[in-house]
């Protein structure tokens, strides 16, 4: 069965390099079949394809494209009018994930110590 995944990239502006890098990546993946870019800004990325992992490919963009990426919808593609085949007609709801804004680099947190001279007049040795 086939599927369709849409997956919002965080661009910055008209950053046309990550988004042909992101669609490299998503036609290397197995099962997909086709990749385009959507949306006004161009930033919803949508595949199809049959049996498409769509958390590794999330994943996947999101580690090599070094900036967000947001799974919204996994779910059946929809056949068009002029299909041949007509089978029975099923109702799936497509499921849409909640949005968390993670950050992409964590920096951790040290203890400061201040560190103060314990010798006020001059030489210490003496």
């Amino acid at each position: 069965m086939k599927q369709k995944i849409v997956i919002r990239l965080c661009t910055n502006g008209n950053d046309q390099k990550s988004r042909s890098k992101a669609l490299k990546i998503a036609v290397s993946q197995r099962g997909v079949e086709s990749a385009a870019m959507q949306g006004g800004e161009n930033n919803l990325l949508e595949v199809e394809g049959v049996q498409i992992d769509a958390v590794k490919l999330t994943k996947l963009l999101r580690k090599k494209l070094k900036q967000a990426a947001e799974l919204l919808i996994v779910g059946p593609v929809d056949k068009k009018d002029g299909d041949k085949k007509e089978g029975p007609k099923m109702e799936v709801a497509m499921m849409q994930w909640p949005s968390y804004n993670y950050p992409y680099y964590v920096v951790p947190q040290f203890p400061l110590y201040e560190v103060r001279d314990s010798y006020q007049n001059g030489c210490s040795i003496l």
